[in-house]
């Protein structure tokens, strides 16, 4: 085994990380990488659940990104997901306000004219780029429509959300400083036309909030809005992209998903745990904690490895590397889990539902024409890139 595996790197995501993944876990499961300062790797299921459900042992406060020669941890937003207790209860209390099942379940609709344009501009049996040009824009449309935003803007939401997760993708020319300038200076127009009259989008639901007499500062609102759109916009797309990777890369669960499409349910939730969109989250140890055979020292950064923990076979079985989208029970992490666990789970699971109940209802082809180009990042290594081939187009019902 190598005992320094380059799990801080971005080609080690991109590239097979469950091998490295499952030697950790049997060999090294608290694993201390020397790289960008140092910090622990987790990779045991147990472990990871362990740590998420103790803030006063291991704080969010400063970050959650894998510690890097860009992660500055005395900069730290003051968002949601960098929030400790007992302030953190309080704002997930006022931001769920907008999160109920009766706004997310109306939201269904509108998801699925977003999809269906999307879908249209594939042709049968022409070469198209799924992941920029179908897949990409529709978790951004419904971000951008669900903050009240224009119609005409929906498109630079990609490439500031992007640019915001600090991708080093080649196309992506804004630094992630920049792009967090020129959201604040959009998010707070928005937050401008709310205060002159209220809507029924997002904003001025959140903006109205209160809980026990209390509501949310401006900034833990603009706070808020900067990671619903990274957030909603990176982990739906790369979970609806690398998805249909998966369903590519394994023939007998795409016939068998084309066969039955009731288990579309059960297949996005194997997609997200033999995926894991979100790669990891880091916490940090406020005090001397002993784990397994080690002691994590006070102040260092601990990187809880979803996609470690979601191929635990104490956990998912002796077939844990197999794709099964037929898989029951699938307690995967690829939400997170404890208190921050992801607050929009049930509006990405609709959209992913919406997306391939549609894609499969025009096409029972799906083919691979040309490399796969990814994403360059630690934390969200989607997919740039995906030509494919749809064919054997179905007969579509009228939904004018």
């Amino acid at each position: 085994m190598d005992l320094n595996p380059p799990i801080h790197l971005p080609d080690f995501f991109i590239g097979d990380p469950a091998p490295v993944y499952r030697e950790l876990r049997e060999n090294s499961p608290v694993h201390w990488t020397d790289a960008n300062g140092g910090f622990w790797g987790i990779t045991r299921y147990a472990d990871i659940k362990w740590i998420a459900t103790r803030p006063h042992l291991f704080s969010s406060a400063r970050g959650v990104l894998m510690p890097g020669p860009n992660t500055d941890t005395d900069d730290v937003r003051p968002m949601l997901i960098t929030t400790d207790p007992p302030r953190h209860q309080a704002m997930r209390k006022l931001i769920s306000r907008g999160f109920t099942p009766r706004h997310i379940n109306a939201m269904e609709p509108g998801i699925r004219e977003i999809v269906r344009d999307a879908l249209d501009r594939a042709e049968p049996g022409v070469e198209l780029d799924y992941a920029e040009g179908i897949v990409a824009p529709v978790p951004t449309r419904i971000i951008a429509d669900l903050l009240g935003a224009p119609h005409q803007d929906w498109e630079q939401f990609r490439t500031w959300s992007d640019a915001s997760v600090g991708s080093a993708d080649p196309d992506i020319t804004l630094t992630s400083r920049e792009a967090f300038g020129i959201l604040t200076t959009y998010f707070q127009h928005l937050i401008d036309l709310r205060t002159e009259g209220r809507t029924d989008d997002l904003i001025s639901i959140l903006m109205d909030a209160e809980v026990d007499g209390e509501s949310l500062s401006h900034d833990e609102l603009m706070a808020f809005l900067h990671l619903l759109l990274v957030a909603g916009n990176e982990t739906t797309r790369n979970l609806i992209s690398l998805g249909t990777l998966t369903l590519i890369n394994h023939p007998d669960q795409l016939q068998k998903l084309l066969d039955d499409r009731s288990l579309i349910p059960t297949a996005i939730e194997e997609m997200l745990r033999f995926i894991s969109p979100v790669t990891h989250m880091t916490r940090w140890a406020t005090e001397d904690v002993p784990l397994r055979d080690k002691v994590i020292r006070k102040d260092q950064p601990v990187v809880l490895l979803y996609g470690a923990a979601n191929r635990d076979e104490a956990i998912f079985g002796d077939d844990a590397e197999e794709f099964d989208i037929t898989r029951r029970p699938n307690p995967h992490l690829a939400f997170g889990t404890g208190q921050h666990a992801c607050l929009g789970l049930s509006l990405a699971r609709l959209e992913a539902r919406v997306f391939f109940e549609e894609l499969l209802a025009r096409f029972t082809r799906i083919e691979l024409a040309g490399e796969v180009l990814r994403m360059r990042s630690t934390m969200v290594p989607g997919i740039r890139r995906m030509h494919v081939r749809l064919g054997a187009a179905t007969t579509r019902t009228a939904h004018a």
